[in-house]
């Protein structure tokens, strides 16, 4: 895959994150750029996780990872000052201050840093991460290293001979994200799984693989019932559950029936892997 490819898919990964979720990826990308000296924190009791979404303790680098995507350019200012201000009262030698984010910040934003922020603050070094600098600093890694920090796999679809596509395979952890692939898809490839299987885990894994496609060929039917959709999200937890007992994970996504059929339409793509192998 170019560069230029795998940066637009990591940016699409990118802007899809809300939340913890951000944060979590936030983390996977500090323990790779700084192996054995960063450290994740997490909110905990009255005193939160004082001003400090993970840190360097001896590069005395601290992240603040926020998803800013969507959000007013007031409140956006307001979190940054809170931030920084609460980080710098609450730690010792701060060197640099590094603040994550998976939107491009409005003008006004960054002229905020520049002018009020980094002047009030020169014994320390404010950066601002945004989307693009983000995606470039995580596609200098390896391919392996990117889907670990993303939490994705890229697949290579051959619905044809000599016409592979590249597609974006998620971490499914829930019946809800994996429905809308389910319900979009008109078929699916043969899954993939570890060549080291079990005849155990061969079993688990083709059973629930069937119960997936299962599901595929009657989602039109089921959607009819916000209760039968939520039926069915609630046996694909199950089924996850009886994968993650065995170390394995689901990535799945869609891809493009290509030219082997007159008419293009989605296919559904599961890949099964241990957890923690990319």
């Amino acid at each position: 895959m170019d560069h230029n490819s795998l940066r637009k898919l990591v940016e699409g990964q990118l802007l899809r994150l809300e939340g913890n979720a951000f944060q979590d990826c936030m983390d996977r990308l500090g323990q790779a750029l700084h192996p054995g000296d960063y450290q994740p924190v997490r909110a905990a009791g009255p005193k939160g996780d004082t001003k400090n979404d993970g840190y360097c303790p001896k590069a005395r680098v601290f992240f603040a990872a926020h998803a800013t995507r969507g959000e007013r350019m007031d409140k956006t200012k307001s979190k940054i000052r809170s931030d920084l201000d609460g980080c710098l009262r609450e730690h010792r030698d701060v060197k640099v201050w590094r603040f994550l984010t998976n939107d491009t910040l409005p003008g006004e934003v960054d002229q905020f840093i520049d002018n009020e922020l980094r002047p009030a603050h020169r014994d320390i070094t404010i950066e601002v991460w945004s989307l693009k600098i983000l995606a470039e600093e995580i596609c200098k890694f390896p391919q392996r290293g990117i889907e670990r920090i993303i939490d994705v796999i890229f697949d290579e679809a051959q619905p044809k001979p000599n016409s592979a596509q590249v597609v974006m395979l998620s971490h499914i952890k829930s019946g809800r994200a994996l429905w809308p692939i389910l319900s979009i898809s008109q078929a699916w490839m043969p899954a993939d799984e570890p060549d080291d299987c079990t005849r155990d885990e061969q079993d688990l894994i083709d059973s629930v693989i069937q119960t997936f496609t299962d599901w595929l060929e009657i989602s039109e039917d089921v959607e009819v019932s916000r209760a039968g959709v939520r039926d069915a999200q609630r046996g694909i937890d199950e089924l996850l559950s009886e994968l993650q007992g065995k170390g394995l994970a689901l990535y799945a996504g869609t891809g493009d029936s290509g030219n082997r059929w007159a008419i293009r339409f989605p296919m559904a793509i599961f890949k099964i892997a241990r957890e923690g192998d990319r």
